[in-house]
């Protein structure tokens, strides 16, 4: 089994995933399950805003008179 590691939202602690532990284990909150500062948020968020403004930027090249 890989064992994967969750920060607490509230004291910042590491804390390892096993089971059915869901909560820190230094102050008892509920662990997240989308933790907002993940690096893959980001990154997925910026590469659709990329094709976005990308496509944008093409359609505008074709549409805009010369």
């Amino acid at each position: 089994m890989s064992q994967t590691t969750k920060t607490c939202l509230y004291c910042q602690s590491e804390n390892t995933c096993e089971g059915e532990n869901k909560q820190c284990r230094h102050c008892g909150m509920e662990l997240p399950i989308k933790h907002p500062n993940d690096r893959n948020i980001k990154v997925r968020f910026f590469v659709k805003a990329f094709w976005l403004i990308a496509l944008f930027c093409l359609v505008m090249v074709f549409y805009l008179p010369r």
